[in-house]
């Protein structure tokens, strides 16, 4: 397994974590934190959020999918708690959703606006391009901070009060894939923000906080980019099963198609190779890599043609 990440990309430390916790060994490949990516684009096909799993010539992309992988290939200890794994699976689906939408974009531009300064203009004009807004002025940025500060803080005291139970995780039944999504917050203010920036006032979020910083990230080397450039050159794309779903956009198997996430503009491009209820996967054939496939969670992210086509 090849993590493509950088240090300070919170979805990419959720991935790290759940690496460690499964005892798992991995190669670690950092990528620029903002465009131009040379080595990355022609692995995924033009998509350009942070992370990517590589494995041979296949690469998973949005942690939502990422996590899924892993867990399929080391299926203990589980990320699944308790009795009724499939309610698990459920409650913390709808808990990663909220975590990674509802609290960390007002969390990331609450600490960027504190922070602005410290990044290159560059950064904040790559930022806005994704999310389909005109580059913003240094200014702008830091009004951020005073806009988003209230939002932040609520929704970290409900961390505080969801562990209120007086368990050590935030389910009852143990730790789950929910923690490593809630710790993305609390990190990424750390990471940006330094030591201080979680208050004492929620001294239970703080303790468990340490308690997932302490799984660490397992065992890993890092590689260069061209190194897995080239075992996804002498590699081939799994097979993919036969396509049994109906696809409601009208598009047929073997079109080439964009896959984008619905709130950001991330868009890849391929041939169109299988889909299903939970996954889309498309075909690139750059050369000189040869086959690739890149694969995408079905949920949150739209299906269409590219533009030219139409």
């Amino acid at each position: 397994m090849i993590l493509h990440h950088y240090d300070f990309s919170n979805f990419s430390e959720k991935v790290r974590l759940v690496l460690g916790y499964k005892n798992l060994s991995w190669q670690s490949v950092i990528i620029p934190a903002y465009a131009p990516k040379p080595d990355y684009i022609p692995l995924t096909a033009g998509y350009r959020r942070t992370p990517a799993l590589q494995i041979g010539a296949d690469i998973y992309c949005d942690t939502r999918l990422i996590v899924d992988v892993i867990d399929r290939l080391q299926p203990q200890p589980s990320l699944y708690p308790g009795a009724d794994e499939a309610r698990t699976r459920a409650l913390c689906d709808a808990l990663i959703s909220w975590a990674e939408t509802g609290l960390m974009r007002p969390l990331a531009l609450y600490i960027s606006g504190l922070h602005a300064h410290t990044f290159e203009a560059a950064f904040h004009a790559d930022r806005a391009m994704l999310h389909g807004k005109a580059q913003p002025s240094v200014e702008q940025v830091k009004a951020s901070a005073v806009k988003f500060q209230a939002q932040v803080e609520i929704q970290l005291q409900w961390l505080e009060d969801m562990l209120q139970h007086g368990y050590d995780y935030m389910l009852s039944e143990g730790i789950s894939a929910v923690d490593f999504a809630f710790y993305e917050a609390p990190w990424f203010l750390r990471m940006l923000g330094g030591n201080d920036a979680l208050p004492a006032s929620l001294p239970k979020l703080l303790a468990w906080e340490e308690r997932i910083r302490a799984i660490g990230h397992g065992s890993y080397e890092e590689i260069s980019a061209a190194d897995a450039l080239d075992v996804a050159a002498h590699a081939t794309p799994l097979p993919v099963q036969p396509c049994t779903a109906q696809i409601p956009e009208g598009i047929a198997l073997g079109e080439t198609v964009t896959v984008s996430p619905f709130d950001q503009y991330s868009p890849a491009t391929g041939v169109l190779t299988n889909i299903d209820t939970q996954r889309i996967t498309i075909a690139t054939d750059e050369s000189p890599l040869g086959a690739v496939h890149v694969h995408f969670p079905r949920l949150g992210y739209r299906l269409g043609r590219p533009r030219q086509a139409r």
